[in-house]
């Protein structure tokens, strides 16, 4: 049956804006560039799919006929944010979509939704309940560490362990790790799973975009979703093994330092100007005797730096090279006024926190030179 409803241009717009970005640019399978349009007693939902990520969303419509349809995502969405007036008319006429609020009117071409591919199902028991914020927060901050070196598929993704009251997320490159634990009240034990870093990006986009309180997560033994009252997006998992990183993560420290976010971000910042090409290096070195970081950098073709910042320092004095992409990438993502740093030596990773939250851990290797 052709589909027949109305809605307001603010819930149509919202929800497209937010499938259209997952729809494919395949061209081997056009029909990954639309959108599915569904036609139910209750509304209408909105899906699109590059068959490795599938998103749907609910939109409130005055429906008065039921059926499916779909038509190019881009065009469509462009289309409706242009419109002036706030209530939008829609119907179907064979394979026309025929789009009309106030005095604009217009015609797209679609294709039957027979055509649309099936998007599966993830039926599991294993469920997880989780504070949007505590999610959205965590995904931002493991997402920076994620490999993007293809020949090792395991580490292109973000690990979740499902544990006891909390999930704890982690990334690494080889180069750095993160780790975040959240809370998540009623979790029981489940088998970890490897998220795909495009996957993390699209749940991030969306996840900012709505305002429900809580996420659920189904786990799924190759799939999982994440759902709230009127959006649901579901993916492929990652197969393999993730590292055993725990073992990395230092125990033990020569030297803490406590210094806040902003004033060592612009000192890397300044420095990093003058780091060598391609190595991205920034020398430290901690004084007790001084309580001060100084950050050097030299560059034989544009000059040198030297940028000190006062900062408290417990231990021995010390010293490390980093790369200082690796170090504003933590940092950027905290939102604490403080941040600690562990050091043992050159040679050893540093691990650096927000002040008096365990619940975050970044890792960084040294360049070792």
């Amino acid at each position: 049956m052709n589909i027949q409803f109305s809605c307001t241009k603010e819930n149509l717009y919202r929800g497209l804006s937010l499938v259209s970005h997952i729809t494919s640019k395949s061209t081997h399978l056009p029909i990954l560039h639309n959108v599915l349009i569904e036609a139910k007693e209750d509304g209408v939902t909105l899906s699109a799919t590059n068959l490795e990520i599938a998103l749907r969303v609910h939109v409130r419509a005055k429906v008065d006929h039921t059926g499916s349809f779909t038509v190019p995502a881009q065009v469509i969405t462009q289309y409706i944010s242009l419109l002036t007036d706030e209530r939008v008319d829609i119907e179907q006429e064979g394979k026309i979509l025929k789009v009309q609020s106030g005095s604009q009117k217009t015609k797209i071409h679609g294709e039957d939704a027979t055509e649309f591919p099936i998007i599966p199902v993830v039926n599991s028991d294993q469920k997880v309940v989780v504070a949007r914020q505590d999610i959205e927060y965590a995904l931002r901050q493991a997402a920076v560490a994620v490999s993007r070196d293809e020949t090792r598929q395991e580490l292109t993704g973000v690990y979740f362990q499902f544990k006891d009251q909390s999930i704890v997320l982690a990334a690494t490159d080889g180069y750095r790790l993160v780790e975040r634990t959240i809370t998540a009240p009623h979790t029981h034990t489940i088998r970890p799973r490897i998220i795909p870093s495009a996957t993390i990006q699209e749940l991030s986009r969306v996840l900012a975009a709505i305002a429900d309180e809580q996420i659920d997560i189904i786990v799924g033994e190759n799939q999982i979703r994440f759902s709230t009252g009127d959006m649901e997006l579901s993916t492929r998992l990652i197969e393999g093994s993730f590292p055993d990183y725990v073992q990395i993560i230092p125990t033990t420290h020569r030297t803490r330092v406590s210094v806040p976010k902003e004033v060592i971000m612009q000192a890397i910042k300044a420095s990093s100007l003058f780091s060598k090409s391609g190595i991205y290096d920034v020398n430290l070195h901690f004084s007790v005797e001084k309580q001060e970081i100084t950050c050097t950098t030299v560059n034989a073709q544009l000059g040198e730096n030297i940028t000190k910042v006062p900062a408290e320092i417990v231990g021995e004095s010390n010293h490390t090279i980093l790369n200082y992409r690796y170090f504003v990438d933590g940092l950027s993502t905290l939102d604490a006024a403080k941040v600690s740093m562990d050091i043992i030596d050159n040679m050893s990773p540093v691990l650096v926190r927000p002040m008096g939250d365990q619940s975050y851990t970044y890792i960084i290797m040294p360049i070792r030179q």
